[in-house]
């Protein structure tokens, strides 16, 4: 099965730079927000938990471009925190908010554990030079979590893309 067809647009009443991609019949979003911008964006879809990637120039000439990978709660908070105190130049941040397992009290397990398959995927990929510490992977993650980190992160990996961010590769994947 593929990930299905890829949606664009510009948020009604956020600044200009803000932009949102989403996979058709996927609960699955992306928001590319720039580093002045997040202050003005009213995106209640922010205030969920998930994955968000911070993306910054060139550390030196010849370099590649910088990321840093996090996950949180509050993914608006998260990112105004990253804005007042960051820990390096960045320019844009991509926050991907994910859907509450069928398990409520999963959500931080899942969120950790996408984050840490995105950190691996991009050190993988190697087009981005990754400025953040590799995450711990959870302590208890059911099965039925792992299943669905294996397609959440191909679905991010193809969001990213969409957003001009090729993160965590640029060879898109099907998922089953």
């Amino acid at each position: 099965m593929m990930l299905g067809e890829i949606r664009s647009h510009h948020p009604e009443g956020t600044p200009d730079g803000v932009h949102m991609v989403e996979i058709a019949e996927r609960p699955l979003r992306a928001f590319r927000l720039p580093r002045g911008a997040l202050g003005d964006a009213p995106l209640p879809e922010l205030a969920a938990g998930g994955v968000y990637f911070l993306l910054g120039p060139r550390g030196r000439p010849g370099g590649r471009p910088r990321v840093y990978i996090g996950s949180g709660r509050d993914l608006g908070q998260r990112l105004a925190l990253q804005e007042d105190q960051p820990p390096f130049p960045w320019e844009w941040a991509v926050a991907v908010p994910l859907a509450v397992p069928r398990v409520p009290r999963f959500h931080k397990e899942l969120t950790k554990l996408v984050q840490l398959h995105c950190h691996r995927s991009a050190l993988r990929a190697r087009h981005h030079e990754v400025v953040s510490p590799e995450p711990t992977s959870p302590s208890l993650v059911p099965a039925f979590v792992e299943r669905d980190v294996a397609a959440s992160r191909t679905a991010i990996q193809t969001l990213l893309f969409a957003l001009g961010h090729p993160v965590l590769g640029t060879r898109l994947q099907v998922v089953s």
